[in-house]
């Protein structure tokens, strides 16, 4: 199973420390997240930081709000970073659940899951333009991506919406659930993609917060993810933030039963978002990775 790393939501200031760490082993992965109304860097400028201090890991948003996002544009910059990287890069898209980052950008949630699939129609229409890279287009938005069709899209979501997207458009699932419950929507995309005709299989990954570290470390961070997940306190959603706080993964013991776990699921991925900006704890997450 590949092991990847969350780069600290709210310490931009480590990305790069972070990264040229993760770099050199034994992870596989750096990913970077996306909020617009809240004290957080923006993913896509990141990684494109990132892929220059970086020369071996794969680079993926997790997930980019693409609804929010001019589809062209998105598509220019995502080729960009695509062709930057050498090819490194996977997408992961989603719709979000904050009200605020709608309203910041002026745009209606009701119609979010629209919005994202004629988004991520015309972006994948951009890249495709490409497909014969011989044919001069006046007029035709580059850079051409590194692979025909523009880089790999994974989804994430809950609903079956989501389950849809990752059969119609995707390359794979983004599970955001607790990792212990996260089978049920494995197989539930499993079906959706064999039921659309496609080949092969989905990339399936999971993710859970993390802090590993001394106790001042782990209790830190646990209040920023409250902070960030207090949205959740005043929703119909069965959690609220301290109970997402909760499941954060704390000891060496829980990484390693959660990696067991996703990997008996099928995951091809373990994503571990890091809330803290000690690079101390990536030495902890090694060790227990064995």
């Amino acid at each position: 199973m590949k092991i990847g790393i969350g780069l600290p939501v709210l310490s931009p200031h480590a990305a790069l420390d972070w990264a040229r760490r993760i770099d050199e082993g034994p992870f596989d992965t750096v990913t970077v997240s996306d909020r617009l109304a809240y004290d957080t860097p923006e993913p896509l400028i990141t990684l494109a930081a990132v892929a220059g201090a970086t020369s071996r890991v794969q680079l993926r948003s997790q997930v980019l709000l693409a609804g929010l996002r001019d589809p062209v544009l998105a598509a220019k910059q995502i080729a960009t970073l695509d062709r930057l990287s050498g090819g490194r890069l996977s997408v992961g898209i989603g719709l979000g659940d904050r009200e605020d980052d709608y309203e910041a950008a002026g745009a209606r949630m009701a119609e979010r899951g629209r919005r994202l699939d004629a988004n991520v129609e015309r972006m994948r229409a951009v890249w495709a333009a490409h497909a014969d890279p011989a044919e001069e287009v006046p007029g035709r938005v580059g850079p051409r991506p590194s692979a025909p069709g523009g880089p790999p899209l994974l989804f994430g979501g809950f609903s079956d919406a989501a389950v849809q997207r990752v059969a119609r458009w995707g390359d794979g699932y983004l599970s955001a659930m607790v990792p212990e419950l996260s089978e049920g929507m494995f197989r539930e995309v499993e079906s959706a993609w064999k039921a659309a005709g496609r080949e092969g299989r989905p990339a399936l990954v999971a993710q859970a917060n993390t802090a590993v570290g001394p106790k001042e470390l782990v209790e830190g961070a646990k209040e920023q993810i409250a902070r960030y997940y207090s949205f959740l306190d005043d929703s119909e959603a069965p959690f609220t933030g301290a109970m997402v706080a909760d499941y954060t993964l704390s000891t060496p013991e829980r990484v390693r039963h959660v990696l067991d776990t996703c990997g008996a699921a099928g995951a091809d991925e373990m994503v571990f978002l890091c809330w803290s900006p000690d690079p101390s704890q990536l030495d902890v997450i090694a060790e227990a990775l064995g």
